[in-house]
């Protein structure tokens, strides 16, 4: 009796190391899976990402009641033969229409973008340092390398991010956003130009950007530099025309490229560089007639 069961535990410790080995060889050994970790930077794009998708899916609903009241005001004026009341409807009618077609826009985009940040969150740890991932990059955007080598442009196939010292560069009809390292979106007009560095810092080359930072930052231009203490604001760097800040929300601090003359540009107000290159006294920016070009 002894021996039977001897030899049964034998051939049982015998079986479960053959099944063991076997799982092992398989990839299935029964246990959870060790997670690759995830990068807090790509943690940190898939809930921004998230976040507008969900705001722009209420926007859309909001959107969307506007031109069912829209709507109802033009058959009431159409009803009336008021020549007046039916074209301001109709213009209420484009303008909802046009915000509902701008928000669904901005939900594909956010999915997109998030599907993505979701593949490179996979690769985890080797992609390597990134400085910047892009949720909206529009037409002709490319990249060129830190070394100032060759550009390559950025396609639907491309991976959306900037490494530290990429520069990202905008065409004529080139349109995109980056998210910073350390939080805050970066949006590029046509004919723009950045360079992100180790950590998210900005040196802004040329062109136009609007900024959206929650934190402390600079941007360092060619003929100037901005200090950022939480704020929305949009710098200018054209050729033949003076560097200029136009603040939206919040304040910065906007000197010469020498730090000779600072001042604190306040929500609503303006600076530009004079023809010394030090910055103008604040004075008051006409947000209303200002292009909005980010929400097209």
């Amino acid at each position: 009796m002894r021996q039977s069961r001897a030899l049964c535990i034998t051939i049982f410790s015998l079986l479960l190391i053959l099944s063991t080995t076997a799982l092992a060889q398989s990839g299935e050994t029964g246990l959870p899976r060790q997670l690759t970790p995830i990068p807090p930077y790509f943690s940190m794009v898939n809930a921004w990402l998230q976040a507008d998708a969900d705001d722009a899916r209420r926007a859309q609903a909001a959107n969307q009641n506007t031109l069912n009241a829209c709507l109802a005001l033009l058959e009431k004026a159409r009803s009336a033969h008021n020549a007046t009341a039916v074209a301001a409807a109709q213009r209420a009618v484009n303008t909802a229409e046009e915000g509902l077609r701008k928000n669904r826009l901005r939900e594909q985009r956010a999915l997109k973008a998030l599907t993505w940040a979701e593949r490179l969150r996979r690769e985890g740890n080797s992609l390597g340092k990134v400085s910047g991932f892009m949720p909206r990059i529009e037409r002709s955007v490319e990249i060129q390398s830190a070394n100032g080598g060759a550009t390559r442009p950025v396609t639907v196939d491309t991976p959306p991010i900037l490494r530290p010292g990429e520069t990202l560069r905008t065409g004529n009809d080139g349109r995109a956003d980056v998210l910073l390292e350390g939080g805050g979106l970066i949006s590029l007009y046509a004919g723009s130009a950045l360079t992100l560095a180790e950590g998210g810092a900005l040196a802004f080359v040329r062109g136009e950007i609007l900024c959206r930072v929650k934190r402390m930052f600079e941007v360092r231009m060619p003929s100037g530099s901005v200090a950022i203490l939480g704020t929305e604001f949009v710098l200018r760097e054209i050729p033949g025309k003076p560097a200029s800040v136009v603040v939206i929300d919040g304040t910065v601090a906007f000197s010469d490229i020498k730090g000779t003359k600072i001042v604190l540009v306040g929500a609503g107000q303006q600076s530009y560089l004079l023809p010394d290159g030090t910055p103008s006294e604040p004075a008051k920016a006409n947000l209303q007639e200002m292009k909005k070009w980010w929400e097209e």
